[in-house]
């Protein structure tokens, strides 16, 4: 029970499942039992499944998509209602559990102990210990340790469920962000894919008359099919980087160029910052290493904190108008990004809190942009931090781990 206890408290969210099976077999052989499973119920009204099993080699598993339900619902009921059913042989089981009884006969085993989960104060499901082989007794010792032993596999499932909750959170809210900030965009990439679509129907426009003609001079008409031809490819390559924005994808860090990723952010912004009259400027040291990291995820990181730049010196009406985005290193192991603004700068009432959901210095703000992002940024191992500028605005720097850092550390301790 100590090593049960240890091994649900420390085990992750993304490992309960699998160390609950781990621990239904070391119950189950320890007990000299045969077959021992995990039912779960999401809710009052929703079906009851088998989530989690273990057997004997030379038992039967558990039937594909079976359904306690449908064979004993009111033995279901019974147990959903945090009441337990043991029996060391068929004939114990209660008459008001008729069904159930028919069911064991019928199937096996010839003793169980059915035990309610518990977690968050509710009923979430049971476990079942069985044994087909012959009949057992269950002394009240062993269902006292049997009980804690559910209620443990219950509150790792509790966490593991409110985890993954948390996570779907997130996940919303990354594209709320993500929908803000596109939402922002929309005016200046109309105009930067009309542009080339406009090109290209004036391109094409011309082609068409020098065919109505004979074609008279075919190297102009080659030459207009080949810019339609850029034209294309450039009004392709906006809509890609707005669909990469949007599109849901799993999570899949890996080595890649930071340098290179902020370079797709900037040709997204590029006619946002030359309708708002902004110089965008991006300075990547020669020095600065591949980093670890989710290429979607950095890209929404770099597309808040530019976009935020932005607003800023609009709403301050600055004269200097230039965003300044820096790549460098940090420290041992680290790469800093950092994004500067010529703004009027974070007010002190605001600066504390600046983290905080809903917390924004915008007018029509949702407060959730510098949420999302140091979710991201905390979730990649780095950390997020604001600071003013000497002489006006100010600079929002994450950092990030390189790639090769385990390479980097050992070099330093050599």
């Amino acid at each position: 029970m100590g090593e049960l206890s240890a091994a649900m408290a420390r085990v992750p969210a993304d490992e309960v499942d699998r160390e609950i099976e781990l621990w239904l077999g070391r119950i189950s052989q320890a007990l000299d039992l045969d077959r021992s499973a995990i039912y779960e119920r999401d809710s009052a009204g929703q079906p009851v499944r088998v989530t989690h099993t273990w057997r004997r080699p030379d038992f039967p598993a558990f039937p594909r998509n079976f359904d306690p339900v449908k064979f004993f619902q009111v033995t279901v009921d019974w147990v959903m209602a945090g009441n337990p059913i043991t029996f060391s042989r068929p004939t114990e089981i209660p008459p008001k559990l008729e069904d159930a009884r028919r069911f064991v006969e019928r199937w096996g085993p010839k003793a169980s102990a059915v035990i309610p989960m518990w977690g968050g104060g509710r009923v979430i499901g049971a476990a079942s210990f069985g044994k087909f082989r012959s009949a057992r007794q269950w002394p009240p010792e062993l269902l006292d340790h049997l009980a804690l032993s559910v209620r443990l596999f219950g509150s790792a499932i509790e966490r593991k469920q409110s985890e993954m909750a948390i996570r779907a959170v997130r996940t919303e809210l990354r594209v709320a962000s993500r929908r803000n900030v596109m939402s922002e965009l929309v005016a200046s990439l109309s105009h930067e894919i009309n542009q080339p679509l406009g090109a290209i129907l004036s391109n094409l426009g011309g082609v068409a008359r020098l065919l109505s003609q004979g074609n008279p001079q075919p190297a102009m008409a080659l030459e207009a099919v080949n810019s339609a031809i850029d034209d294309t490819k450039r009004t392709a390559e906006i809509v890609r980087r707005i669909r990469s924005m949007f599109k849901h994808h799993a999570e899949h860090k890996t080595a890649l160029g930071i340098g290179t990723l902020i370079d797709e952010v900037v040709k997204l912004t590029t006619g946002e910052a030359a309708l708002r009259k902004i110089a965008l400027q991006v300075e990547v040291s020669p020095a600065a290493q591949r980093v670890i990291g989710d290429s979607i995820q950095l890209q929404q990181c770099v597309l808040n904190l530019v976009m935020n730049a932005f607003d800023a010196i609009a709403e301050a009406n600055s004269a200097r108008r230039a965003v300044i985005v820096k790549v460098a290193p940090e420290k041992t192991g680290w790469v800093g990004v950092s994004v500067s603004d010529s703004g009027a700068g974070i007010a002190p009432a605001v600066a504390s809190r600046l983290f905080e959901p809903f917390v924004t210095t915008k007018k029509d703000g949702m407060g959730l942009g510098l949420l999302v992002t140091r979710s991201i940024v905390e979730g990649h191992g780095g950390r997020l931090w604001a600071t003013p500028n000497p002489d006006q605005g100010t600079t929002f720097t994450f950092t990030l781990p390189v790639a090769d850092r385990k390479r980097v550390g050992a070099s330093r301790r050599a």
